[in-house]
């Protein structure tokens, strides 16, 4: 996962500096705008064409998901027995998902043939489970549009919507060389998006559809109108108020009791680093470590690479850095645990001297006086020094 995730941002990120660079791109002229409508899906209406067959009117439905959402996909399976292109309800799975939250016939009819699995458009318990009340923005810069989608278009769903917008742009005075833009995962996850063909065949993307079969219609019917307003300045209203979660949420994760150096200290580091590494080599060390729950350090790092320049250390990267891993892990039942810190020295390195420091927080029991408590206190602890050559 990682090995894929780094290959994909560096196609990302050459395809994006190429862009940036190009002397032949598309400059882009005219006024910046922005639209934004909360809307509610089980109430919107669209109007769509059968295969040679008349007009007809349809609306969104309650999100729920199909049996082949717990059937994953070809290339991330699920769990036993579900499996993609299932279209019929397991008399099992029906008493279990009724007990949780029983569909109605009309949530069947609207969302068939999509086997109802989890009703979650009428699960609320402890929270909402999937929205009904969605976010929908637009953002016009010169003549390229930008669609802030709340979920994950199919290719064929993304390419019906882009052409739906550009024409939509075009009947309202807009630029011929309009540009349409289909941003993903915008404010709000709703799962995917697929044609309605798709949908008709239930694997995973199917039934993770949560509006019912006629999504995409209700989501072209929508950023039309948005596409509209933008370009004729006129200003929209919100259908719908979405759920608020409350500031604490429920959590199965036990707090952290205590932990235990054992018969170290904390930030001792017990794995030591080489003395001489090359480039493109990676650096391994094992610090004893508290639990990182104890303290986010959202605004800090759990970790440093340091060089160092005459008598001083100055930092080179930490835990937001991608060459740099903190892998953190619970050692024995007492409350002992051990952070591995791994940099992988890239070619941008200079030759030098370097050492790994690590940063957390423990949990343990102070004693003051004849008061016994347990209280969260900072540690810091520093690698050998190590050097880096060509």
């Amino acid at each position: 996962m990682t090995e894929s995730t780094e290959i994909i941002a560096n196609k990302l990120f050459r395809k994006g500096k190429e862009l940036l660079e190009d002397p032949h791109g598309t400059e882009l002229n005219g006024n910046i705008k922005f639209i934004h409508k909360f809307v509610y899906m089980p109430n919107q209406t669209a109007t769509v064409q059968l295969k040679d067959g008349p007009l007809i009117r349809v609306k969104g439905c309650l999100p729920a998901l199909g049996y082949s959402f717990a059937g994953g996909t070809t290339d991330g399976p699920g769990v036993y027995p579900f499996k993609q292109g299932t279209k019929d309800d397991d008399p099992l799975w029906t008493f279990i998902r009724n007990k949780i939250a029983a569909p109605t016939q009309e949530d069947k009819d609207c969302h068939y043939p999509k086997p109802i699995l989890l009703m979650t458009g009428r699960m609320v318990w402890p929270y909402e489970w999937h929205p009904s009340v969605v976010s929908t923005q637009m953002f016009k810069i010169g003549q390229l549009f930008l669609a802030g989608v709340p979920g994950e278009f199919t290719t064929m769903s993304g390419r019906r919507l882009r052409e739906a917008i550009y024409q939509e742009a075009i009947q309202n005075g807009g630029d011929k060389n309009t540009k349409v833009v289909i941003a993903g995962l915008s404010n709000f996850y709703t799962h995917y998006v697929t044609t309605h063909e798709e949908y008709q065949l239930q694997r995973y993307e199917g039934a993770s559809t949560l509006y019912g079969p006629n999504t995409l219609a209700i989501y072209t019917n929508i950023f039309r109108k948005l596409t509209a307003a933008i370009l004729r300045g006129e200003t929209v209203n919100d259908e719908g108020i979405p759920y608020k979660f409350p500031n604490t949420l429920f959590s199965l994760l036990p707090p952290v009791v205590m932990d235990n150096r054992g018969t170290g200290h904390f930030g001792d580091c017990i794995v030591q680093p080489k003395p001489l590494y090359h480039i493109g080599d990676t650096v391994s060390t094992v610090f004893i470590s508290g639990n990182p729950r104890n303290n986010n350090l959202q605004e800090d790092t759990f970790l440093t690479v340091e060089k160092k320049d005459n008598n001083s250390w100055s930092i080179i990267a930490t835990d937001a850095n991608w060459e740099t891993k903190f892998i953190w892990k619970r050692v024995s039942f007492f409350g002992e645990s051990r952070a591995t810190i791994k940099w992988k020295i890239n070619n941008n390195i200079e030759p030098g001297t370097y050492r790994i420091t690590h940063h957390g927080y423990y949990k343990g029991i102070v004693i003051s006086g004849m008061v016994r408590y347990k209280a969260i206190r900072p540690y810091f602890g520093s690698s050998h020094s190590f050097n880096v050559t060509k």
